[in-house]
């Protein structure tokens, strides 16, 4: 997919995300990429984040955004999701099912490629 299908998917995904803004719970949420490949746990509380983690060590909490479009504006770094070399794309909200609200993560990986980390509530 070219940059400009990127973009484009990115923007349709976001409009989808429109109205689950409010509804971002506090909670922790299993992250995987594919059906299987566990990424780690994100904590979400009181408009911060801590993670991800594999061993419930979330280690220290950085504030998060929850914008009004539907997407979330992290204030610190998302452990190997956004480093060496990877870079956090967007982060897009979705319907998690059951009337549950969880996140997509787009991620730049070193390569150039790109890969999306589903985010579900626990």
């Amino acid at each position: 997919m070219g940059r400009l299908g990127v973009l484009a998917a990115l923007a349709l995904v976001g409009m989808a995300g429109q109205g689950l803004a409010a509804q971002l719970e506090d909670g922790t949420y299993r992250c995987t990429l594919g059906m299987n490949a566990h990424m780690g746990d994100i904590e979400i509380s009181d408009g911060a984040f801590r993670g991800p983690a594999y061993d419930g060590d979330y280690g220290e909490a950085y504030p998060l955004e929850v914008t009004d479009a539907g997407t979330i504006n992290w204030g610190g770094p998302l452990g190997g999701l956004s480093s060496g070399g990877n870079t956090v794309v967007s982060t897009v909200l979705k319907d998690a099912g059951g009337g549950r609200v969880g996140f997509d993560i787009m991620i730049q990986l070193e390569s150039g490629n790109f890969s999306t980390v589903s985010c579900s509530p626990e």
